[in-house]
């Protein structure tokens, strides 16, 4: 199983980038994330889920609510001073986002048809903020098919759209986070 994360998904005009992670940097069933003390900078990003129940390569995007039958949410925690280091170094940045259990995802997810407009709340402590499938450029179909473009996409794997602005977790926050009012996520970061 891979992750594919897709960043810059923003209504920002920007060009999309994909990264990928390994099995075991996710973290379920609302564990407590743990800060690692390689980072004094950790960073997270929210968005949606999808979870590939078919092979997928260079697929068109009409095709693409074959490939998937879930959607959830997920929260994707960066080393963001690793990711400065190692860019002003030109090293590769995987060391940044890759390690064990640095992506919590939802162990409940729901049917594409219950995603509708997609608001995800998120709150973080004593901060809360609020975003629509609408507010991100592409859709979920669209985000499959661009993932399936550059990798192959097999049963199991998971496609990730960011669809918040990099957050600043700090330790005793307790991450919620819901899909149309269905809480999905809820986890401690210590």
């Amino acid at each position: 199983m891979k992750i594919v994360s897709i960043y810059n998904a923003l209504a920002s005009g920007e060009d999309l980038w994909l990264t990928e992670r390994s099995d075991s940097s996710v973290l379920r069933n609302n564990d407590n994330f743990y800060m690692p003390t390689f980072s004094k900078d950790m960073q997270c990003t929210v968005g949606y889920m999808l979870r590939v129940t078919r092979l997928a390569k260079c697929m068109n995007e009409k095709f693409a609510p074959r490939c998937y039958d879930a959607v959830g949410v997920a929260v994707a925690f960066v080393a963001q001073d690793v990711v400065e280091r190692n860019c002003a170094l030109g090293r590769p940045c995987d060391e940044a986002y890759c390690f064990d259990k640095s992506f919590a995802v939802s162990p409940e997810s729901v049917t594409p048809d219950y995603v509708g407009e997609g608001v995800v709340d998120i709150k973080i402590g004593n901060s809360q903020c609020s975003t629509k499938l609408g507010d991100i450029k592409i859709s979920l179909d669209n985000a499959l098919s661009k993932a399936s473009e550059m990798l192959t996409l097999k049963m199991g794997d998971i496609v990730f759209i960011a669809a918040t602005e990099p957050l600043k977790p700090q330790i005793g926050d307790t991450i919620q986070v819901s899909l149309n009012g269905a809480e999905l996520l809820n986890f401690e970061v210590k």
